[in-house]
């Protein structure tokens, strides 16, 4: 017979299994009984605890653990979408031959753009560009006759030129916005000194003169950067920002500030503008005299002028108190309270 030991519905067999873990397996089973029984009490105490929670309008502790779980099952599932490459036919050899070269031309296509992207030129970009394509449209022949002998791959390969183009032209545009830039800060910058130049605003001639110059510029430049296979160099959108400018450039913060100078400097040097020639300037005023009684020991005198600086009038007001003094010139025992006196003053001037 084999002695065999049971606790809670678990029943140990001393002569199964090596005989180490025999010897164990009965060493525990004897020493500590309750351990078989843990799990079965963690699971109750777990179920009560949810109930309690879930009758209480909480969260279950269970929630969080199976959000946890379904975030990272997705993110997983995003990751390796992501990193799966680009889906394509294999059973077609036309269609793996496009997905090749389009591997292959990626990484010059991608260098391009982020020289691009940085606001640089690429040095002789039309010419590297269609030379690009037109070698790698020919390396797409030899390997679609060499893994696809007999198919017809022209639709194939007539995607996969327009993809490239569709990128390279990406690329020229990035490159023309850059130039179209930097001849708009110079166009703006050349009006300007001009204008400080001159003090005044620019002429017609002077201004379509700048223009032309910049449009000049402008075809130098981007005839470096069109492939062949791009018709378009968005010479019409450059020439009309630039026109824009250069009709506009009143209206630009640094020339409305110009032109605020210019104005104080016209008022400044006005007063000292002097006609030639005989000129004849005629100021009226007025004097007016205060006399009450005295004996004339107390004398206030004032004299103000008003008026424009270059044609100004004299205001005079005066006190004397010699009201009880014989008034010598009318004849009168005491002067009048108040004396009233026009002036008119003139200036001769000959130029």
């Amino acid at each position: 017979l084999k002695p065999r030991h049971s606790w809670g519905g678990a029943t140990l067999d001393r002569a199964a299994g090596p005989p180490g873990m025999v010897r164990g397996a009965h060493r525990h089973g004897r020493s500590r009984p309750w351990a078989l029984l843990l799990p079965a009490f963690a699971g109750a105490f777990l179920a009560l605890r949810t109930e309690w929670r879930c009758l209480h309008g909480l969260p279950s502790p269970l929630a969080g653990l199976a959000a946890v779980n379904g975030a990272v099952a997705a993110a997983g599932g995003v990751a390796e979408e992501v990193s799966s490459p680009t889906a394509h036919d294999s059973s077609d050899p036309c269609e793996t031959v496009r997905y090749e070269m389009m591997e292959k031309a990626a990484p010059q296509i991608n260098r391009w753009e982020k020289r691009a992207a940085d606001g640089g030129t690429i040095l002789g970009f039309a010419t590297k560009a269609t030379r690009f394509v037109n070698k790698t449209l020919e390396t797409f022949d030899a390997t679609a006759k060499q893994k696809a002998p007999g198919r017809d791959c022209s639709a194939e390969r007539q995607a996969f030129q327009k993809e490239m183009e569709k990128q390279l032209h990406s690329v020229f545009l990035s490159q023309r916005s850059t130039i179209e830039q930097t001849l708009y800060q110079h166009l703006k910058a050349d009006l300007l000194k001009q204008m400080r130049r001159k003090k005044g605003e620019l002429g017609v001639k002077e201004k379509l003169k700048l223009l032309q110059s910049s449009m000049d510029d402008y075809d130098s430049q981007v005839k470096e950067l069109l492939p062949a296979f791009i018709q378009d160099p968005e010479r019409a959108r450059a020439e009309k920002r630039l026109s824009e400018l250069q009709w506009g450039i009143l209206d630009t913060p640094e020339a409305k500030v110009m032109v605020q100078r210019w104005k104080m400097d016209k008022l400044r040097r006005m007063p000292q503008h002097q006609s030639k020639g005989v000129s004849i300037s005629l100021s009226p005023g007025f004097k007016l005299m205060l006399r009450p009684n005295g004996f004339g020991n107390l004398k206030f005198y004032s004299r103000r002028q008003v008026g424009p600086p270059h044609n100004s009038q004299e205001v005079s007001l005066g006190v004397l108190n010699d009201g009880n003094v014989i008034d010598v010139y009318n004849k009168k025992p005491k002067p009048p309270l108040l004396k009233f006196q026009p002036t008119i003053g003139v200036d001769l001037s000959i130029g």
